[in-house]
């Protein structure tokens, strides 16, 4: 269920702020934006066939512009398909370039640099394969040319319908490997940002980020929901808790429904998707409840707030009194649920207690923008770049 009131009550102030491009918004630099690379539909789309589960966003880009500059054939399908390369050439090639891309980018935060040192080399074998099948489909069905599937289309479903891998009446189980609506609807995104497709009706991608700004807001309820019952893997501490395992069909309704919201609403998909994804990396994130172990172990549930069992650190930040969407927020979704266990968990927000950091509060009257610890970060993050 939608709470389609609140839903443009929310998406209202975050398309005011990101256009604004204001405190929590403010100098915010996207992943597909921060380092130069080709404005070609055909890089956009196989840089897109890497954006899956918990990676990074920015280290595929590394490594994509990096090959880009030394093999830019690859990114013809064409050339694929007429000399005949297979996988392992596209491995040796993804090997051969990692020590250059690790010398001009220094450490790959989050990532250890074992083997090969790329982020996504544990699932190599498995991009690789999508790149050259992929190959094969875009020359046997769009002359080699991904802007082939847009032309004409009204809106993201039409268009996804022509490459749908799972949709045998139409295609005959011939599609793209690799790419459902979220990683689609986020390639159609790039390709509008870039003014090569026309903007059309769009879904917002939906991701992890998306559906915990979506969830923790109540736009999205799930009333249905029972206790989560454990198996004798998940962590203990999940069990009992409000979550629901992730499914392709799940995803595909909640992507339907912001297509469908969005046009209506007369708001851009190209600004709610950065809105949402920039507020729950940066922001989310960073709150103490979001934090798990290692093993997906969640760490900080509201019962040992309220026990006294667990207090907020003496230098906390609380990262909700930068959220301009806070005051619809009740919840907490940590990530590592998601990611390892595929399954979306919901707790309670804690009221973060500020009496502790009160020297580190800003006072009324006084510019908060300029003062807050989380916006401070942002500025030197900015700086940096």
């Amino acid at each position: 269920m939608f709470d389609n009131k609140k839903a443009l009550k929310v998406f209202r102030i975050l398309d005011r702020e990101w256009r604004a491009q204001k405190d929590v918004f403010e100098n915010i630099v996207l992943p597909q934006d921060r380092l130069k690379f080709s404005r070609d539909a055909n890089f956009l789309f196989y840089a897109a066939l890497f954006m899956r589960g918990g990676i990074i966003s920015e280290d595929p880009f590394r490594w994509i512009c990096v090959l880009y500059d030394e093999n830019p054939e690859y990114f013809d399908p064409n050339y694929i398909v007429d000399e005949g390369i297979e996988e392992a050439d596209l491995q040796k090639a993804f090997l051969k370039i990692t020590p250059k891309v690790l010398a001009q980018n220094g450490h790959v935060y989050g990532r250890k640099e074992n083997g090969s040192g790329n982020p996504f080399a544990y699932k190599i074998d498995q991009h690789t394969k999508a790149w050259i099948t992929n190959s094969y489909f875009l020359v046997d069905k769009w002359n080699g040319n991904i802007l082939k599937v847009f032309k004409g289309v009204k809106d993201f479903e039409e268009a996804f319908a022509r490459v749908n891998l799972k949709d045998k009446k139409r295609n005959g189980g011939h599609g793209i490997l690799g790419m459902r609506r979220k990683i689609f609807s986020l390639l159609t995104i790039w390709l509008q940002e870039k003014n090569l497709i026309p903007h059309f009706p769009t879904p917002i991608p939906v991701d992890f980020h998306a559906l915990r700004i979506l969830w923790i807001t109540g736009i999205l309820n799930l009333p249905d929901l029972k206790p989560f019952e454990i198996n004798l893997d998940h962590p203990i501490s999940y069990d009992g808790k409000i979550a629901v395992r992730m499914r392709e069909d799940f995803v595909d309704e909640v992507t339907k429904w912001s297509q469908n919201f969005l046009h209506k609403s007369k708001i851009s998909h190209l600004v709610i998707n950065p809105a949402l994804w920039v507020l729950s990396r940066d922001l989310c994130s960073r709150h103490f409840q979001n934090s798990s172990a290692k093993e997906g172990t969640v760490l900080r549930e509201p019962e040992k707030f309220y026990s006294g069992k667990i207090s907020w650190p003496r230098m906390y930040t609380d990262p909700c009194s930068a959220c301009p969407i806070e005051q619809y927020c009740h919840g907490v979704v940590p990530a590592a649920p998601y990611y390892i266990w595929g399954i979306l968990m919901k707790m309670d927000r804690v009221p973060f207690n500020l009496q502790p950091l009160q020297t580190q509060t800003v006072l009324p009257g006084l510019g908060f923008k300029e003062k807050h610890p989380v916006f401070a970060r942002f500025k030197r993050r900015s700086e940096k770049k």
